[in-house]
């Protein structure tokens, strides 16, 4: 079987380079990419029949003598807002200005199966952990509305607790927890452990473990369950992405959790308690020159002093990122999922 046909046409040469830029770099040779910015040889083109997996036009070249071409996925790029199917069967309008990783990924989702389906069988989970060097950062609620956006843009994702206290059952629709019979589970052979809880997981947007109501101690079981979860989770290949929520302070048992990590999100606030804590931690791991941690401000309030910016030069990191503070209290994951620093966040995980 060949490779499967992409068609972009697009009479914008700078705006074709960068969608042209962002298929190569996530496809490179899986497909075979025809980029088209000339008006006679897009014409010239769609004169013989073509099969093509993704044909992408803008909306002046776009005729009804495409659909009789053998075209699995046909959009039209259009300079008007809004995105879906038009009345024309086949055919789906995407907003051209909405951003080239937003578009990319609307574009990819409907052959996702066919376009990646040799890379799926060799693909591994990108593991992100969430920490912080003390409470009350907003780690959870960020770790929550970070899965709920990388779902909307089509990652399968798994959400992992490891809070001794796990309050963000309070965020979910089910917070109903992880049933008797799950904690049998995990019981049973330790090193099986998500294979072994796999039917207890709860789907919603994405998927997460339900929250444990009880202590591991309580439980008979140790803070390595964690770690083989996450193993097994990741060489399951059921996920793009698995986000993992740590608990806040400093423990060896934390320290090889973080092993597993691509990527390390840390997460701190804008006041002088949280630096010194954020430094603190930082002193007691190997964490220099090291790109896998991303330095994230968390509820961030203009209007008030931002010591992470005043004490630029004397502090041993920098920030990568900052996420607004919701003004109207406890928020949910789908307003948090819609922050605008949580969206960049995001797409740097794309």
């Amino acid at each position: 079987m060949g490779k499967p046909l992409i068609v972009i046409a697009d009479m914008d040469e700078k705006y074709l380079a960068a969608l042209e830029y962002k298929f190569l770099d996530v496809l490179g040779e899986k497909a075979l990419l025809e980029m088209i910015s000339e008006r006679a040889y897009f014409e010239n083109f769609f004169a013989q029949p073509r099969t093509a997996e993704i044909v992408v036009v803008d909306e002046k070249l776009y005729t009804r003598e495409l659909q009789r071409h053998n075209i699995a996925n046909l959009f039209v790029l259009t300079e008007e807002t809004g995105s879906g199917s038009t009345e024309e069967l086949n055919v789906n309008r995407v907003y051209k200005y909405s951003g080239i990783k937003e578009i990319f990924h609307e574009l990819l989702y409907r052959s996702r199966e066919k376009l990646l389906e040799n890379e799926k069988k060799h693909r591994e989970a990108q593991v992100i952990s969430l920490y912080s060097a003390a409470g009350g950062s907003g780690k959870t609620s960020l770790g929550l509305g970070l899965a709920e956006c990388l779902a909307q843009n089509h990652q399968r994702v798994l959400y992992i607790n490891t809070e001794s206290i796990q309050g963000f059952a309070y965020y979910v629709k089910n917070q109903a927890g992880m049933p008797n019979a799950g904690y049998y589970a995990m019981r049973e052979d330790k090193e099986k452990v998500y294979n072994n809880i796999r039917r207890f997981l709860v789907k919603e947007n994405f998927d997460y473990v339900p929250a444990f109501y009880n202590t591991l101690d309580s439980l008979n079981l140790d803070y390595e369950i964690y770690c083989h979860m996450l193993a097994g989770a990741k060489e399951s290949g059921e996920y793009d992405v698995i986000i993992v929520d740590i608990e806040a302070g400093y423990s060896r048992e934390k320290m090889e959790l973080l092993q597993y990590s691509d990527k390390i999100i840390m997460v701190l606030k804008q006041d002088a308690v949280s630096l010194f804590k954020t430094e603190y931690i930082l002193g007691n791991i190997d964490w220099r020159g090291k790109d896998k941690y991303i330095f994230v401000c968390n509820q961030y309030q203009e209007d008030k002093e931002d010591v992470c910016k005043s004490a630029q030069g004397k502090k041993s990191f920098v920030v990568n990122e900052y996420v607004e503070k919701i003004d109207a209290g406890i928020a949910d994951i789908q307003q948090i999922a819609q922050l605008n620093g949580v969206q960049r966040l995001a797409y740097m995980f794309l």
